[in-house]
């Protein structure tokens, strides 16, 4: 089971560099569903959302790589 976490904490540590390129296909997305609000939303929070995207897959990759850690001391 520790094999899992971590391998899905490395995986989250991969993305925090791909966040800007995450954020970018969410906009394509919406704009891809005709929801231009949403799109433009996005486009004027942009550095403020990957701040927030990157915090978000570093506390993600953290908690994983602890439970995987406990879980090896068992």
């Amino acid at each position: 089971m520790a094999a899992v976490l971590f391998a899905l904490a490395i995986l989250s540590l991969i993305l925090i560099p791909w966040a800007p390129n995450l954020m970018r296909l969410r906009m394509r997305f919406f704009r891809w569903l005709r929801w231009n609000w949403k799109a433009n939303l996005l486009e004027k929070h942009f550095d403020g959302l990957v701040l927030i995207l990157r915090m978000i897959l570093l506390v993600i990759a953290a908690l994983l790589l602890y439970t995987g850690w406990e879980d090896l001391h068992e």
